[in-house]
């Protein structure tokens, strides 16, 4: 997961996609029931659908929350509020009506692939993941219940990439998996907003793992040119030099927003940055 800055209000949309929003959004506000709003949300879905290239073209078409490119294949508009339920409050007596007055506000919207929105079971590992209509609190009680509620005093447990205080919360262990930054010892917080996330956004999904090792390895070669060729630089020969600019190039490459997985490739570069033996030789990588 990599920090997304997005200026929500100067995105070039669709022309009146702004006006239909409101409008609908003060339709969801004078409505008479939960049934109402449904139908209102239902009958609309082409709304946030239509949005759904721009927001694939913020992030290089990758997923929001996975960084997994997406070409030929299903996508969705996630609702990072859930729209119509939250289901971590059906078995309540009261359940949450979702968070429907977000339902066209676009600053809601995420990217995602639908491994990472939809429940999935995975196949090598039987772990169950997706979002779908999940969003857990740290205090269920600060949950916002009409569209009057600050959404700032609630305390989501899913991590958001808008944020990047967020995003810090991961890391990666050198196998593939992401795995929460911090201790559950000392954080236990941080460590359980992060733990929850990768099961929530099924981050360890064996596909994703799967493209990371191969990130890995690729990494594994250029570094090693990298070192090669760095320890060769005072030869004067212009090979050498050639050499060593490319590999760094292709690093660069990996660990540029733009790249698939690349939290992950600058997360596995990371550990090479402070061997004593790699001293300046990965410096370019970073500038």
């Amino acid at each position: 997961m990599r920090h997304l800055d997005i200026d929500f209000s100067q995105l070039e949309l669709p022309q009146g996609w702004r006006d239909k929003a409101q409008q609908l959004s003060d339709s969801l506000r004078d409505a008479k029931n939960e049934k109402q709003r449904s139908d209102i949300i239902n009958n609309n879905q082409d709304h946030w659908k239509v949005v759904k290239p721009l927001l694939a073209s913020l992030f290089n078409y990758k997923c929001w929350y996975t960084e997994a490119p997406q070409q030929g294949t299903d996508v969705d508009v996630d609702h990072f509020r859930p729209k119509k339920r939250v289901q971590e409050t059906l078995s309540t007596v009261t359940p949450h009506e979702g968070y429907w007055w977000l339902a066209f506000c676009l600053q809601n919207y995420r990217y995602s692939c639908i491994v990472a929105n939809r429940r999935r079971t995975d196949v090598v590992t039987g772990v169950t993941g997706g979002k779908a209509d999940h969003f857990p609190l740290c205090d269920e009680s600060k949950r916002a219940q009409t569209p009057d509620c600050d959404l700032e005093d609630e305390q989501a447990v899913l991590l958001d990439p808008l944020k990047a205080t967020d995003v810090q919360l991961l890391q990666f262990k050198s196998d593939g998996e992401a795995m929460p930054r911090f201790s559950k010892e000392k954080h236990a917080r941080k460590f359980m907003r992060a733990d929850q996330s990768i099961v929530f956004y099924n981050l360890n999904h064996s596909d994703f793992v799967r493209c990371r090792i191969e990130l890995r390895n690729k990494i594994d070669k250029d570094v090693s040119a990298a070192k090669r060729y760095f320890n060769k630089l005072e030869t004067g020969d212009a090979g050498n030099d050639l050499a060593y600019e490319q590999a760094i190039y292709r690093l660069c490459k990996m660990c540029s927003k733009e790249a698939p997985f690349s939290s992950f490739c600058i997360a596995y570069m990371d550990e090479f940055r402070h061997k004593p033996e790699y001293e300046g030789v990965l410096d370019a990588v970073y500038l």
